[in-house]
């Protein structure tokens, strides 16, 4: 009895276990179909996302033009991304002019050289960059002018044929960066364009001390200009203020020239707002300088700010203002065609060389509103003829 029972009952637990497992073995095989279209659909999702970044990867490797040669520079322009690719060399009486799409971007690696020219002169650039909004990254790169083949100890004032080096004349609030001007035949750059911003770049001229002449840094004629964390290494100005408004110059390096100036100022130029702080300046014939142009008339200078200055082994002045300049020879008369005005100098300190000529020099016909503190300039001898009443420091 116990044998068949137990058959029974095995039977009908097997066949109820049967019905039972049917339902599900639905249910699981529904789950598997679903999964299976689950994970489809994932791999075509991921397939379809891989396709559109490599798609975007190769469009925007496509959209770079590349400058390898001279002739790139005319074929890239107009282009939103530009990667100038060194090494090469620009041809001899060849410029370069590069249009950067606006608020496009070029990128510079490597060294691109210029071949010495003989019929290019001061009026010319060898390179020349425009656009609006862009960015000009050059910290990878070096763009050298060939100086030591121009070199003669003329300048710009005879000799052979010299070009600039490098105009700006973007706008929009561009920003050029990180470049290094080697070896500029006379200016370094000419900035014409406003609402710029150079930042962290470097001119070295430095091989140039015994025959480099007019190697301006920064030669300014344009409005709301930054230029700031700049080594420069020159024979001449580190920054010449022409005209314009608004323009600040601070956290700079300035070896080897004429300090930092504003000027010379010619007849009918005008300047408002230069605002120069945190710099240093070693090895100079100046230190801070302000200067018209004799019998100019028609301009001004005014709200002038210098401040925190560090100076050492200043070789003439170390504070020198006059409205006597001409060109390399002042006349010693100073004549009040272009006023002066609002000028602030504050926490000029540092060391004069031997030999120098004054720690303060000031010469004017038409200077007002001075204000000096925290000047500390030493050896200190001063001369300041011309301005009531007389700043302290003189």
């Amino acid at each position: 009895m116990v044998g068949p029972v137990a058959l029974a009952c095995g039977r009908r637990t097997s066949a109820a276990a049967a019905k039972q497992t049917h339902p599900m073995s639905e249910a699981g095989r529904h789950n598997q179909r679903t999964g299976k279209l689950t994970v489809m659909a994932i791999l075509g999702t991921v397939v379809t996302l891989a396709a559109a970044v490599l798609a975007a990867a190769q469009g925007a490797a496509a959209a770079t033009c590349t400058v390898s040669a001279v002739a790139g520079f005319s074929s890239c322009s107009g282009s939103s991304s530009v990667l100038i690719k060194g090494p090469f060399t620009v041809p001899a009486e060849t410029v370069a002019t590069l249009s950067v799409a606006s608020g496009g971007k070029a990128t510079v690696t490597g060294t691109v050289t210029f071949a010495k020219s003989t019929s290019l002169t001061s009026s010319d650039y060898l390179f020349t960059l425009k656009g609006s909004g862009v960015t000009f990254d050059g910290t990878s790169g070096v763009f050298n002018g060939n100086g030591a083949s121009y070199w003669d100890g003329e300048g710009s004032n005879g000799g052979v044929n010299k070009p600039k080096m490098f105009k700006v004349s973007t706008s929009g609030n561009s920003v050029i960066k990180g470049i290094k001007l080697l070896n500029t035949p006379i200016h370094a750059f000419s900035i014409s364009g406003s609402n710029n911003l150079i930042e962290s770049v470097t001119v070295d001229d430095s091989a140039g001390t015994s025959l480099g002449h007019n190697t301006d840094a920064f030669d300014v004629s344009a409005s709301n200009i930054i230029i700031k964390n700049s080594y420069v290494y020159n024979q001449d100005d580190c920054l010449a203020v022409n005209s314009g408004s608004n323009i600040t110059f601070s956290g700079n390096y300035c070896s080897g020239g004429h300090g930092i100036s504003i000027g010379s100022i010619a007849s009918d130029k005008t300047v408002d707002g230069v605002y120069v702080s945190g710099c240093t300046i070693v090895d100079s014939q100046n230190g801070v300088r302000i200067k018209t142009v004799y019998d100019a008339t028609g301009g001004y200078v005014k709200n002038v700010q210098y401040s925190s200055i560090t100076l050492s082994g200043i070789t003439k002045y170390g504070i020198v203002i006059e409205q006597d300049y001409e060109n390399g020879s002042p006349t010693g008369t100073p004549t009040s065609g272009i006023p002066i005005s609002a000028v602030t100098l504050s926490g000029i300190t540092g060391t004069m060389a031997s030999g120098y000529k004054y720690s303060t020099y000031i010469l004017c016909a038409a200077c007002s509103d001075f204000t000096f503190s925290g000047i500390d300039i030493t050896p200190k001898s001063a001369s300041c003829t011309g301005i009531s009443p007389t700043p302290s420091g003189c």
